[in-house]
């Protein structure tokens, strides 16, 4: 028994509607929205660095990552996005602020726009 055919060739298939060109297109997300995944990404590197002993091969990949993500948040909405990172960072652990300022102040000198 032949099966019958259920596909339908390229031409035959309808296509979705092309976007008129009178459409906005959608907004990027603003820095506020793109600093949460960065300041989470962020966390968990600082906690990494926390961990470690204050130097070695680990702390530096460690800080080239802190690094990356200074250069996301730049990137996404300057030093404001840097500043609000950093802050939810320092906010994960009171008692531990300070030492996560300057984990991430130590990565992210020589940043656009950050305070060094």
């Amino acid at each position: 028994m032949i099966r019958p055919r259920t596909t339908v060739p390229a031409s035959a298939a309808p296509s979705a509607p092309a976007r008129p060109l009178a459409d906005p297109i959608s907004p990027a997300p603003s820095w506020q929205e793109a600093v949460g995944p960065v300041a989470e990404a962020l966390l968990s590197l600082v906690a990494a660095v926390e961990s470690q002993p204050k130097s070695g091969p680990a702390v530096k990949a460690f800080q080239t990552a802190i690094r990356r993500k200074g250069e996301e948040a730049s990137a996404a909405g300057g030093r404001e996005a840097m500043e609000a990172a950093l802050r939810i960072v320092a906010d994960a652990a009171p008692d531990r602020a300070e030492r996560r300022d300057s984990i991430v102040d130590k990565a992210w000198a020589g940043l656009p726009g950050w305070r060094s």
